[in-house]
C-alpha cells in the first residue's frame, strides 16, 4: 500500500484493535475490574466501530476484496470468544499476579485456536476470481497454519503452568524453551514447505508452456511433418506432473486439514483446458490454458526458493 493509501485508510487499523480491547474489557468484567473492563469493553467498541466506514470504502475500490472482508470477519468473530483471555492472562503474567488456576482457560481458548484457525481459513477462503487470489490463497494458508502450530504449542505450555507450576516450578524454564525452539522448527517448516511447492510448481509450469511452444511450432503449416504425437505426449506428462503439484496441500502434509494450492475444481476445469489445448489441431489451441498457467506462475514466482 502506498503513503496515500496509508493516509486514506490507517482507521482500518481501528477495528482490530478495538476487538482486541473489546474482548480483553469483556474478560476483565468477570473479575473484580468490573468497572475498567465495562470502559475497556465501550472503548473497543467505539474504536471497531469507526473503522467501518474506511472499510466501506476499501472494499468498493476493488471486488477481489469483498472476499478478504469475510475472512477478516470470520477471525474477528474468533478472536472475540478465544483472545480474551489469554490476553488477560499475559496482561497478569506482565504484572506478576497469575495464579496456576489463570493458565487453565488460556490453555483451553489456545487448543481452540489451534484446532480451529486452519478450518476456519479454509471454509472462508473465496470461492470466487480463484487465480486472482492464488498469491494471497498461498500465503494466507501458511500464516494461519503457522499461527495455529504456535498456539498450540503455547496451548501446551500453559496446560504445563496450569498443572505443575506449583509443585514442579525449576523444570518449567527448560521446558520453556524447548517449546519456543518447537515454535521455531514448526514455523521454518511450514514457511519452507510452501517455498518448495511453489519452487516445483514454477518449474513444472514452465516446463508445460515449452512443451506446448514446441507443440504450437509443430503445428504450423512449415513444420507439418514434425512428430505431432510425441510432442503431444510430452506435453501430457508435463501436465502429469503439474496436476499433482495444483492438488497438494500448501500448510501441511495432511489433505484433510490442509488447504491444496489450488481448488479441486478449479485443477478440473485447468485440465480440460490444457488438454483440449493439447489435442487442438490448429496453432494456438492451448491459449486459454496459457493465460491460466501464466496466472498461476506468476503467483509462485514471489515464493521461489530452490534451497527449501
Amino acid at each position: 500500500m502506498t503513503a496515500h493509501g496509508v493516509r486514506a485508510y490507517w482507521r482500518l487499523a481501528c477495528i482490530p484493535i478495538g476487538i482486541l480491547i473489546n474482548a480483553y474489557g469483556n474478560n476483565l468484567t468477570d473479575g473484580d475490574d468490573r468497572t475498567l473492563g465495562l470502559v475497556l469493553f465501550l472503548v473497543g467498541g467505539v474504536l471497531a466501530i469507526s473503522g467501518m466506514t474506511p472499510l466501506k470504502r476499501f472494499l468498493e475500490e476493488n471486488p477481489l476484496r469483498d472476499g478478504l472482508f469475510k475472512i477478516v470477519v470470520a477471525l474477528s468473530g474468533m478472536a472475540l470468544f478465544t483472545l480474551g483471555t489469554p490476553i488477560a492472562v499475559a496482561v497478569k503474567v506482565a504484572k506478576g499476579t497469575a495464579q496456576p488456576i489463570d493458565f487453565s482457560p488460556a490453555a483451553m481458548s489456545l487448543m481452540l485456536i489451534y484446532l480451529g484457525l486452519p478450518f476456519v481459513m479454509r471454509w472462508m477462503e473465496p470461492k470466487d476470481f480463484l487465480l486472482q487470489r492464488l498469491a494471497g490463497r498461498v500465503r494466507r494458508a501458511a500464516i494461519s497454519r503457522t499461527i495455529a502450530n504456535a498456539a498450540g504449542i503455547l496451548a501446551i505450555a500453559a496446560f504445563l503452568n496450569a498443572r505443575f507450576s506449583a509443585t514442579y516450578p525449576a523444570p518449567l524454564l527448560s521446558i520453556a524453551l524447548t517449546l519456543l525452539v518447537a515454535m521455531a522448527v514448526v514455523t521454518h517448516k511450514t514457511s519452507a514447505r510452501t517455498r518448495k511447492l511453489c519452487t516445483q510448481i514454477h518449474t513444472d509450469v514452465q516446463s508445460l508452456l515449452r512443451d506446448l511452444d514446441t507443440l504450437n511450432l509443430a503445428r504450423s503449416p512449415r513444420r507439418a511433418d514434425d512428430k505431432q504425437a510425441d510432442k503431444q505426449m510430452a506435453a501430457r506428462r508435463s501436465w502429469d506432473a503439474l496436476k499433482r503439484d495444483l492438488s497438494t496441500t500448501v500448510d501441511t502434509g495432511y489433505r484433510s486439514i490442509g488447504l491444496p494450492f489450488l481448488a479441486d475444481e478449479v485443477v478440473a476445469e485447468l485440465d480440460r483446458n490444457v488438454l483440449a489445448g493439447i489435442d487442438a489441431d490448429y496453432p494456438g489451441g492451448a491459449a486459454r490454458a496459457r493465460a491460466d498457467l501464466q496466472a498461476i506462475q506468476d503467483a509462485c514466482a514471489r515464493h521461489i526458493d530452490v534451497l527449501a
